[in-house]
């Protein structure tokens, strides 16, 4: 059981954090992969279990959208954020229990729609935990509690996913719902509701009825100027991120659809690829840890430069074993299987070192929307990246584009140098 008090310790922070990240993970993980694998085998088509999967990441793509709405309503008695991360979690409980009762093999699109509410939830609630998370984390501890975080995001997959499956394999699938929402519960109970959060700085006062809609307009004033201070009126790191975070965070090729493309047309069974993606997981949530617990000693800046660099090494160097301008000839699986685990790991290490220097341009007052802002344009890299590659590839083989990507990963390097904190009295003009 969490202490009340951990957000006051270091530990206890990383240990709150950490589990709230947990809950994030457990619930993707057991749709993305668990449901998606159940679905597939009880005969659904790959058409509707495609629009199921993206149904899982849209909401994601779109948070921006409603995430100024943890910044401006805040439920001051239980603590604002501690409370939108309860509510989601709530919901995510109730949607995913929902499903236990239908037949969802027969009723995909009854199906689809709760994951999509449910991961609307979902983002809802990682919005509200990176807000409490720059609230309370000091600079010196962002990188080793992102590596926590999202090295805990990375397990929670693993028991979703996996840990859902194992189950369904021993009890029967249906077993597994319970099994995901006693995690979630126990994570709500023992952990979200027992957290104590720094009591907000706003000083309540009795509003009439007939200056509601004044108190209104006037919270909106406050917020869109600090909203303004916050990008325009903390130095050059804040504007500089809004660039960066368009940017590629290091190579990605191996990360993205090229990299699945390879397993297969390398003809890696079901087996190896479960393998491989079981320990490439394991070795990027280290890479998060060790990446962070660097960072924060050496500099969240020069370590993100370093990690970036790192990844392009796997990838230049799988890049030159290929012999042929078409097909695969000169990889195999094991070198491929290698690489892959390299690669992971270094992609770890820019995992939670990026997300922290992200933090520290970010503005406390209107953190859910400036931070969530820098990780949607983030996650839009994703998009046009697995596009050119994929067309690329098509057009002139695995290694030219390997190549491109790893040139490409050095373009963000020239603007670290203007990634700087957030100027600190900006908050207070």
């Amino acid at each position: 059981m969490l202490s009340k008090n951990a957000l006051k310790t270091k530990n206890g922070r990383l240990l709150a954090f950490s589990l709230l990240y947990l809950s994030e993970g457990i619930p993707f993980g057991f749709s993305a992969i668990a449901l998606a694998t159940h679905l597939r085998m009880s005969g659904v088509g790959l058409t509707e279990i495609g629009l199921f999967t993206a149904s899982l990441y849209a909401p994601w793509g779109l948070k921006w959208a409603w995430a100024p709405l943890v910044d401006l309503i805040e439920f001051k008695r239980f603590g604002s954020k501690r409370t939108w991360i309860a509510g989601a979690q709530a919901a995510m409980i109730g949607t995913l229990g929902i499903v236990v009762f239908f037949d969802y093999s027969a009723n995909i699109q009854l199906l689809t729609t709760l994951i999509v509410i449910h991961n609307i939830f979902a983002a809802t609630q990682d919005v509200a935990i990176d807000a409490l998370a720059i609230k309370v984390l000091p600079e010196n501890e962002r990188g080793i509690a992102n590596g926590f975080m999202f090295g805990s995001s990375y397990l929670g997959q693993a028991i979703g996913g996996s840990g859902a499956l194992l189950i369904a394999g021993k009890f029967g699938f249906a077993l597994s719902f319970p099994f995901v929402l006693l995690m979630l519960i126990l994570i709500l109970f023992f952990v979200t509701l027992r957290l104590q959060e720094p009591a907000s700085e706003v000083i309540d006062k009795a509003v009439s009825h007939e200056g509601v809609a004044r108190e209104i307009i006037n919270t909106l004033k406050q917020f869109f100027k600090e909203l303004f201070q916050g990008f325009f009126k903390s130095g050059t790191g804040p504007i500089a991120g809004v660039i960066f975070s368009l940017l590629p965070f290091g190579a990605l090729a191996l990360g993205l659809v090229l990299g699945s493309a390879l397993q297969v047309d390398l003809g890696m069974n079901e087996n190896q690829i479960a393998k491989l993606t079981m320990l490439g997981t394991i070795f990027a949530a280290s890479g998060c840890v060790l990446g962070g617990w660097i960072s924060d000693r050496v500099g969240h800046r020069k370590a993100l430069g370093a990690w970036y660099v790192l990844t392009t090494i796997p990838t230049f160097f799988l890049a030159r074993q290929f012999t042929g301008i078409d097909g695969t000839a000169g990889v195999t699986i094991d070198m491929f299987f290698y690489v892959s685990i390299a690669y992971s790991f270094a992609s770890g290490l820019v995992q939670g070192t990026s997300t922290a220097v992200f933090m520290g341009l970010t503005s406390p007052a209107v953190a859910a929307t400036q931070f969530t802002g820098y990780m949607a344009l983030h996650n839009f890299v994703y998009s046009y990246s697995s596009l050119w590659q994929g067309k690329y590839a098509d057009l002139h083989g695995y290694a030219k584009v390997l190549f491109m990507d790893g040139w490409i990963a050095f373009i963000p390097l020239i603007l670290l140098p203007f990634l700087k904190p957030r100027k600190q009295s900006a908050e207070s003009t």
